[in-house]
C-alpha cells in the first residue's frame, strides 16, 4: 500500500486505537502477550493491514487467524474509538520483522564469535 502523510498519520490513530480495543474490549488473554507493530492504509482510508508479533511465531499467527474471524466485532468497537467518516476493514498479519531481527543477531553475534576464536 502507498504510504503518505495522511495514510501515516491514519496509520498510527489506528494502531493505537487498535490497542485499545485489545485491552479493553477484548477478553481474550492471549492479546496480553501481542504487539501491534504497524498499521498500514489504503489510500482510500476503506482498507488496512495491521500487523501484530509475539512471543511464539506459531501461537501469533493463530491469534492472527482468530482476530481476522472477529474483525466485524473489533471494527464496531474501533468506529467507537476512533473519528473517521469510514472504519476500514481489518487484516491481521503476523509480522515477520522481529524474528528476522532476532535471527540476524544470533548470525551476527556467531561471526563476531568465530573472529574472536580465530
Amino acid at each position: 500500500m502507498r504510504k503518505t502523510r495522511r495514510t501515516s498519520k491514519v496509520g498510527e490513530t489506528l494502531r493505537g486505537a487498535i490497542v485499545e480495543v485489545f485491552r479493553h474490549d477484548l477478553k481474550d488473554q492471549r492479546l496480553a502477550m501481542v504487539t501491534v507493530t504497524g498499521a498500514e492504509i489504503s489510500p482510500d482510508l476503506h482498507f488496512a493491514r495491521i500487523f501484530i508479533s509475539g512471543l511464539n511465531e506459531d501461537e501469533a499467527r493463530q491469534i492472527a487467524s482468530d482476530l481476522n474471524a472477529q474483525e466485524g466485532r473489533i471494527r464496531h468497537f474501533l468506529g467507537q474509538r476512533i473519528r473517521l467518516r469510514y472504519t476500514p476493514e481489518l487484516d491481521f498479519r503476523y509480522d515477520e520483522t522481529p524474528a528476522r531481527a532476532g535471527r540476524i543477531e544470533e548470525l551476527l553475534s556467531e561471526i563476531k564469535k568465530q573472529d574472536d576464536e580465530s
